[in-house]
């Protein structure tokens, strides 16, 4: 009995060891897949100038980055069907990494939204359901501390990378920083390879669905068959694919948690935070671009966007800190943030002093962290635990085809106007929908129950 025990201990304390390797793969993965993305500014500005493209290819590029990451975890969950949750990883990952190699023989931005947003986008969007989905498998009870953690230290490594960045692109150039940028997702294959676990084998339902969803066993039905089997052989395979495609539907629905829809308040907590999301995306790619058009030094605008990585490792710290001694209402953090952002990045848009543009960037930073914090919970604590996966699949979706729409309309205004500074003033509009609709929403509640 004591050694069963002492078997039984052992096999947990090695599975909690293995998570922390989980872990580690995670990190690994998210700098390694997208730790580039904010410094899009700094990478592509001298080569948007000596090919003469537009904004408006840099800005779709996202947008089609955003959509193509919920495409690609609803394709890992076909493939999940057939194969196993790390294969399905390894073959997102071969998907990115050939998106990113491709990305060194561009000729134009114009390129990049298949290359980036295509490619890399449906790679990692495979490869991110994997991690947390493993993560998950490996702890419970410090789910929420172990995450911190992992997001804290992915923000610690990306306040140097842009620094990196700039050593490369005046050491080596354009082509050869990008097929650098190429390897370090390689990385990505051996993070995914340390998402292992124990696994139940899924087993094929089509064998039995005639059985199953007529009601009928075995024996009965080889006797319908034996009696006649010339006469309704042919009823009963048309029986089974319409089976099958009842299913399929069902599960493509199931998937998709399309009955979510139907909660008004759902619809007005995804439209909010898909426009901020949106807008909080794009105004950190273009960013670098609005500062060197203000006159800025690559050595400042690589500074502004290390500042704003640490201002948002702060922020992650700081609101752990807040959370752990007084309870949040996360739509409201969520909220409030919005409101901060956009006046924050209204200031943005009126100053030009570096110290003045680093400081507001921090500020930003911050306001980012709890964006992106509270973003999920805000969902979580509107929706049951079993619905969760799918309502976020639909905000993912919804964030998606906002950027799919929005980005080329952005790109457009600063081609139109050969100026910055209006794109930003249409991004900070895009807060908008949710500080107008989210207090009309209470509105009509608060009216409904007088």
């Amino acid at each position: 009995m004591n050694t069963k025990n002492s078997n039984e201990a052992r096999k947990y304390t090695e599975k909690d060891k293995w998570g922390y390797v989980v872990c580690f793969g995670t990190v690994l993965i998210f700098i390694a897949g997208i730790g580039h993305v904010n410094s899009f500014g700094l990478i592509y500005k001298d080569f948007i100038v000596d090919t003469h493209s537009s904004a408006k290819s840099l800005t779709t590029a996202h947008g089609v980055f955003s959509i193509m990451l919920a495409i690609g975890g609803l394709t890992l969950n076909v493939i999940t069907k057939r194969c196993s949750l790390r294969l399905g990883g390894l073959i997102g990952a071969v998907i990115m990494s050939t998106g990113s190699f491709v990305t060194v023989f561009i000729s134009s931005t114009n390129q990049l939204p298949f290359t980036f947003g295509v490619l890399q986008g449906v790679g990692f969007g495979m490869i991110v359901p994997v991690c947390y989905s493993t993560f998950n498998h490996y702890f419970v009870r410090k789910r929420t501390q172990v995450m911190s953690l992992i997001k804290a230290t992915q923000g610690t490594i990306l306040i140097f990378y842009p620094q990196l960045l700039k050593v490369l692109l005046s050491r080596y150039g354009f082509r050869s920083t990008l097929l650098l940028i190429s390897g370090i997702s390689l990385h990505t294959f051996p993070g995914v390879v340390a998402m292992n676990m124990s696994t139940k084998t899924n087993k094929n339902r089509t064998a039995n669905v005639l059985t199953i969803e007529n009601g009928t066993n075995n024996q009965e039905t080889a006797d319908l068959i034996d009696k006649h089997k010339d006469k309704k052989e042919s009823q009963i395979d048309v029986a089974t694919k319409n089976i099958k495609l009842s299913i399929f539907k069902r599960d493509v629905l199931e998937m998709l948690n399309v009955k979510i829809l139907k909660d008004p308040v759902f619809c007005n907590i995804c439209i909010g935070q898909s426009f901020v999301n949106f807008s909080d995306l794009i105004f950190f790619v273009l960013q670098p671009m609005l500062f060197y058009q203000y006159g800025l030094s690559t050595n400042q605008v690589a500074a502004c966007i290390s500042i704003s990585a640490g201002a948002d490792v702060a922020g992650r710290f700081g609101l752990a800190f807040i959370s752990s001694i007084a309870s949040i209402n996360t739509r409201l953090l969520f909220y409030v943030a919005t409101i901060l952002t956009l006046a924050a990045r209204i200031v943005i848009l009126q100053v030009r002093q570096f110290i003045w543009l680093a400081v507001v960037t921090s500020f930003l930073g911050v306001l980012r962290a709890w964006l992106h914090v509270a973003s999920p919970l805000v969902i979580s604590h509107h929706v049951t635990h079993e619905d969760f996966t799918g309502a976020y699949a639909v905000f993912m979706l919804s964030t998606g085809l906002v950027n799919i729409i929005f980005s080329p309309i952005i790109g457009l205004i600063k081609d139109v106007y050969q100026d910055y500074i209006p794109a930003f003033y249409a991004l900070t509009a895009c807060c908008l929908p949710c500080l107008f609709l989210w207090p009309a929403e209470y509105y009509l509640k608060y009216k409904l129950n007088k």
